[in-house]
């Protein structure tokens, strides 16, 4: 399935980002959020499904080759609002991520993240050897 098509089946909304981890050695980053539910009606919206919810789950974006993030100083930690896809080729999609910062002063500022990526998947932290790819 391609990233596009993977992230059509993902609902983040109303969750909030808590960690990100960039693993260079097996090339992927890593967005944990409190909650993601999946999407799974013909419709394409969540109509409130929640039967697999699972909680400190991880969005994991592999074979990453580029990685930016703009502006400088800010840490995601608020939604992931919007995101872009680019096909480069066959499974090759340039990524863009719209996030959230909330600073402890009160401002909040939009981040973003653009990545180059071969494959999209879930990762539950209770089973991280068994990542969800459908």
């Amino acid at each position: 399935m391609s990233i596009e098509d993977f992230m059509k089946t993902v609902y983040l909304g109303d969750r909030f980002i808590k960690e990100i981890v960039l693993d260079s050695y097996k090339r992927e980053m890593k967005i944990k959020f409190n909650e993601i539910s999946r999407i799974r009606s013909q419709s394409g919206l969540w109509d409130y499904y929640n039967d697999e919810n699972i909680e400190d789950e991880y969005l994991v974006f592999t074979e990453v080759d580029n990685f930016s993030m703009e502006p400088l100083g800010s840490i995601p930690n608020g939604e992931l609002h919007d995101w872009k896809f680019e096909n480069l080729k066959e499974n090759t999609y340039k990524v863009t991520l719209f996030m959230g910062a909330h600073r402890q002063n009160g401002e909040y500022n939009e981040v973003i993240i653009n990545l180059t990526s071969d494959g999209l998947c879930l990762e539950d932290p209770q089973k991280p050897s068994e990542r969800i790819y459908e």
